[in-house]
């Protein structure tokens, strides 16, 4: 049981990085389309939740691997479970700073990388539950 956990925290955390690199904002009109994605804020901000994703889905892989590795050792589950909250805490927040709407002939939405990110830190956090097993 503790094995498909920590593949299943492996998964989030995989996807939470991929949703790092990946579109967070889109703004589209009829002649152009553009995307951005954490990566082009985390380049352009100190700490904001771009960097905050970004550390958690590091440490959700990071400790995902480590519980694969070394199953019995409940600190790598916990380093699972932080990555896991950070990278829900970053995209959650991503939501609330990412402005979407319409205005001027120009749509502005969410992109994918953001949804990627978020389920990937909430499977990296389902797969912490191996430090109860």
């Amino acid at each position: 049981m503790k094995r498909i956990l920590a593949l299943i925290g492996l998964i989030g955390g995989i996807l939470a990085l991929v949703g790092i690199f990946t579109p967070w904002a889109t703004a589209s009109a009829p002649w152009i389309s553009v995307s951005a994605s954490a990566w082009d804020g985390i380049k352009d901000a100190a700490v904001s939740y771009f960097t905050l994703a970004l550390i958690g889905a590091c440490f959700a892989l990071l400790g995902a691997l480590s519980a694969l590795a070394a199953p019995r050792v409940k600190a790598l589950w916990a380093m699972l479970a932080i990555g896991g909250i950070l990278a829900i805490v970053g995209a959650a927040w991503g939501f609330f700073d990412i402005e979407t709407g319409t205005g001027m002939g120009v749509s502005y939405g969410y992109g994918y990388g953001l949804y990627l990110t978020l389920v990937g830190g909430i499977l990296a956090l389902i797969g912490s539950l191996g430090l109860k097993v």
